[in-house]
């Protein structure tokens, strides 16, 4: 039987009626000198973008350590089983996270029943790498048979943002503070994409409308293959999302639309107020 293990970057821990089955190593992140996990428990959502909100400086977060996933895969392969390991790991170009994963199973008793993705993604695009992986595991598949559907899947998504408040971005370093500060002020949002695994600007919007309409344009030049699902995520704003789901409804796109909320781990570089659209191309 396959195994699924993720880490915390793809905000999984957040979904509504998740696998249970499916590990979740989660990651650590600090305010000052208070150390929290992305588990929904230590830190609750309302909380940490309550005092994101209002911080000085972006808490800092950390990448999985080395010795929890090996303690997962440890746990996910006892003796006297045929199980394999199957890893979706967030992106390489965000995270140190699959560099570690891989350093961990290579220190293992059975290297050879561990599999390690790199998803070249996070969150909504973790998340539908992690909902195929469960439906490829119900349906009997060889641990290689799943690496190479989630290697091919992962070439087929399209990820695409808008930031709300662009303070954030220049805290973190990812955008000149005269931009950002001229861009608060006439309500200009950089529109985003992942791209190759790394977060790129995409263009630029006048105002958080035209930034919603700019989503549906870009459903609609990228069309959802049938039957496959839209992920909403959305950083602190249950109504935002709720009113894109609306949207898409309303734009004639058939797929089913899942909306998701983004957690610490993501929500510390983006701030709140940032949404999100993830699906799979035709």
């Amino acid at each position: 039987m396959i195994r699924i293990v993720t880490d915390g970057m793809s905000d999984y821990i957040h979904v509504p009626d998740r696998d249970k089955d499916v590990t979740i190593v989660c990651q650590p992140l600090r305010f000052g000198m208070e150390e929290y996990l992305d588990d929904g428990v230590s830190i609750t959502q309302a909380d940490f973008y309550a005092r994101l909100r209002t911080a000085a400086e972006l808490p800092k977060t950390s990448m999985v350590p080395m010795q929890s996933w090996k303690d997962a895969f440890k746990t996910l392969l006892p003796d006297g089983t045929n199980d394999v390991v199957l890893c979706i790991a967030g992106s390489s170009k965000l995270s140190g996270g699959y560099q570690s994963a891989l350093l961990a199973a290579s220190g293992c008793k059975m290297p050879e029943r561990i599999a390690v993705v790199d998803s070249l993604s996070a969150t909504c695009g973790e998340i539908m790498l992690i909902e195929e992986a469960i439906r490829l595991r119900d349906a009997g598949a060889t641990l290689d048979e799943a690496v190479q559907a989630l290697e091919s899947l992962k070439n087929r998504q399209r990820l695409v943002g808008l930031a709300d408040d662009l303070k954030y971005l220049v805290m973190g370093g990812r955008l000149n503070p005269l931009v950002g500060k001229v861009g608060n002020a006439l309500s200009i949002k950089p529109t985003l994409k992942l791209e190759g695994g790394a977060i790129e600007k995409e263009g630029m919007v006048r105002g958080v409308k035209k930034g919603y309409a700019w989503y549906i344009e870009q459903l609609k030049q990228y069309p959802p293959a049938a039957g496959t699902v839209v992920y909403i995520g959305g950083a602190d704003c249950p109504d935002t999302t709720a009113m894109l789901k609306g949207m898409i409804a309303e734009a004639g796109i058939p797929n089913e639309v899942r909306c998701v909320s983004i957690g610490c781990l993501i929500g510390t570089h983006v701030g709140p107020g940032l949404t999100l659209l993830c699906w799979q191309k035709g």
